[in-house]
């Protein structure tokens, strides 16, 4: 390979793993746990768990009970049947019947116990695992992140071939001659060589599925052109299971027996498990009862089986074999199981597991072999300060996880059930824990006691979960050991090897590690670098004739966001022009109180922003006004990107959006230039 080439792919490989490093950190932290999301749900739940096999549920009695809650003539169910939880999980779909009662026409969607029948919402049901889980591919920023996810995926894929093109003479010598005794800089540079080999297969495999399951929009783009736009057809083909059927007439006579129906599929195939079921037009003369699983995971890798019973003709059909492979519809069944490792029992999730956080260990040190390639005496101020407060905000993004994880697992054991809505407070205590960490660590400005402090608090606090576990719900280790509870005891285990790792590592970690970094070597004074940049910053007035002063620009910019904020609160003004009418529905008068908490955080704070702006130049002011932009810059950015997508034909609302967001920009710019490294 010529020189120029490989300065190409290196370049490559190097710029795009550190623009999604800190994406991609989270993606796999958040995924390793993900993996045990049903053993977490258990174990934080504290219950004993029956493992009632579902073909001895008695469904004919569920359904009665339902009927007579939710009003089932006409609707479609959808039922996940799990696997070890004693939940199932329901989805019921809008009646088709128009004559059918307004009750019948509001989707539901909750657990059932299979027991004691008990219901839970979403909200009440949602736990750290399904937090976990969900921000594994960005689902708590609305609409956009499951897609922000899968780039960060494409991306990874790029890095991934451009990192084996640039490293492929060093694979062999860097993986046998790896010595943690080297200088740093070679040390982080073998390590993500030899660690990111051993990797390879798994993180490729993670790479190509994640992006296929986030941005499955784009991959089925093409399909669409060959259906001639009919996605219904599409879809159809890809999923069968989920096809509808138009509604004919209700239907008086007894409904057939699921219980039934289930004890008839099962001599089908042996060893079949059921995963779904589904109920189509209920109470119909159309109606139609399906069941899909898979065969054990021992027998065959992927074998996606499917069983339907019609109403109208009384017979019951396999219409898909799982002994027979189907291309269209087995491919997502090889691509779920490769991504969520769930073939192969509680062995490959643990794999998967410790796979998973060697990527994170490969992710960061690329970042610090990054930082130390380019902290040179060489190089500018400038550069030297950008390089560090680089490392240490994505340092103290990535290495905050595992405390506010182990903390968070506390948290939600401790307070299970005191709360209705669950989702709201793991939302609020997990990201706020996140924020304080990380501008604690970010204000640590040392590399050496981020990395020790998080392996501390979280090792303390992992050793804590199986203890806090055992005086909550009196399930110690040796208690599930005896009564089968493997479930609650993998999460027990799991975070006691994760505390006993962590504290290892952080006795292992010396002060004599912290000597070889090239910050050491060449430390910036941070106390005598504000009369540095102060200098350079006379001579660029002196040459700029346009210079507006910072600080002026800083409360321009607050200013036109609150303007900004009030057009767009009052734009509804314009539809008198078109004679649509203001009041909605319902209005008395009086302003909610959710109106003013709106109108307080956005256009009251930034003006606020801007006259303290006036007086204050203290640091903590400095970083303070720094965070809330960055806050409003991202409910700004949303706000345009959903106006995009729902409301094209609004021009002049978008115009508004957009000039904000640019402003927003410019303003968290102003902000990170103005000194917020001094102390």
């Amino acid at each position: 390979m010529s020189k120029r080439n490989y300065n190409v792919f290196f370049n490559t490989h190097t710029v795009s793993g550190i623009v999604i490093s800190f994406a991609l950190y989270i993606i796999f932290f958040a995924g390793a746990f993900a993996l045990f999301k049903d053993e977490i749900k258990i174990w934080e739940e504290g219950k004993s768990v029956n493992h009632i096999n579902r073909k001895d549920v008695n469904f004919d009695q569920l359904f009665e009970k339902l009927d007579k809650d939710f009003d089932l003539i006409g609707r479609d169910l959808e039922i996940g049947l799990g696997k070890n939880e004693d939940e199932l999980y329901v989805y019921l779909l809008p009646s088709q019947d128009t004559t059918a009662s307004e009750r019948s026409k509001q989707p539901q969607f909750f657990s059932l116990n299979i027991q004691t029948e008990e219901r839970k919402q979403y909200h009440e049901y949602y736990g750290i695992g399904e937090f976990l889980y969900r921000l594994h591919f960005f689902h708590q920023i609305p609409t956009i992140g499951i897609y922000l996810a899968g780039f960060v995926a494409i991306f990874f894929l790029f890095a991934i071939v451009t990192g084996v093109i640039v490293h492929w003479k060093k694979i062999i010598t860097n993986f046998y001659h790896f010595n943690p005794k080297n200088a740093l800089k070679r040390v982080w540079s073998e390590a993500h060589t030899a660690l990111g080999i051993i990797g390879l297969p798994f993180q490729f495999i993670f790479a190509v599925t994640g992006a296929y399951f986030c941005l499955s929009i784009l991959v089925l783009l093409p399909a669409n052109f060959l259906y001639n736009g009919d996605q219904q057809k599409l879809i159809e083909n890809i999923r069968p299971e989920r096809k509808t059927y138009a509604w004919v007439e209700k239907i008086d006579t007894e409904l057939p027996s699921f219980n039934s129906f289930i004890k008839e599929s099962d001599s089908f195939w042996n060893d079949f498990q059921f995963s779904n079921a589904y109920i189509r037009n209920y109470r119909g003369s159309n109606m139609k009862y399906i069941l899909q699983g898979e065969l054990n995971d021992k027998d065959r890798f992927v074998g996606v089986g499917r069983i339907v019973f019609d109403y109208e003709n009384g017979k019951i059909n396999a219409v898909k074999n799982p002994e027979k492979l189907n291309y269209v519809e087995d491919i997502q069944g090889v691509l779920t199981r490769l991504h969520f490792g769930n073939f192969g029992g509680v062995i490959v999730k643990i794999i998967y597991f410790i796979l998973a956080l060697i990527t994170c260990f490969v992710i960061l040190s690329g970042v610090l072999l990054w930082i130390e390639s380019r902290n040179k005496k060489s190089m500018t101020i400038q550069q030297r300060l950008f390089t560090a407060n680089v490392g240490h905000i994505y340092l103290a993004i990535c290495l905050s996880m595992l405390p506010v994880t182990a903390i968070s697992f506390l948290f939600s054991k401790i307070f299970h059930g005191y709360f209705q809505n669950k989702q709201s407070f793991i939302y609020y205590f997990y990201f706020l824990s996140w924020l304080i960490f990380i501008i604690y660590f970010r204000y640590k400005r040392d590399n050496y006691k981020i990395n020790k402090q998080s392996l501390l608090i979280g090792g303390l606090v992992g050793l804590l979960i199986p203890i806090v576990n055992g005086v909550v719900s009196n399930q110690w280790i040796w208690k599930s050991i005896e009564n089968g509870q493997s479930d609650m005891l993998t999460i027990d285990i799991l975070w006691l090897c994760i505390g006993i790792t962590s504290l290892v590592v952080y006795t292992k970690v010396s002060e004599k590690v912290k000597e070889q970094s090239a910050f050491s070597k060449y430390p910036i004074d941070y106390k005598n670098v504000n009369n540095l940049e102060e200098s350079i910053h006379k001579n660029l007035i002196i040459k700029d004739k346009n210079h507006i002063p910072m600080r002026t620009k800083i409360i321009m910019l607050w200013v036109i966001l609150v303007i900004g904020f009030i057009i767009h609160h009052v734009y509804g003004i314009a539809d008198v022009y078109f004679k649509e009418s203001l009041l909605i529905e319902g209005s008395n008068g009086e302003i909610p109180g959710w109106a003013h908490q709106w109108r307080i955080q956005l256009e009251g704070v930034a003006f606020l922003f801007a006259v303290l702006t006036i007086q204050l130049s203290k640091n903590w002011f400095k970083w303070v006004s720094l965070v809330w932009a960055i806050l409003v810059g991202l409910f700004n950015i949303y706000h345009f990107i959903t106006a995009l997508i729902y409301e094209i034909t609004n021009v002049s609302e978008i115009l508004v959006l957009a000039t904000m967001a640019i402003a927003n920009i410019f303003l968290i710019k102003e902000l990170f230039t103005w000194k917020p490294y001094t102390k």
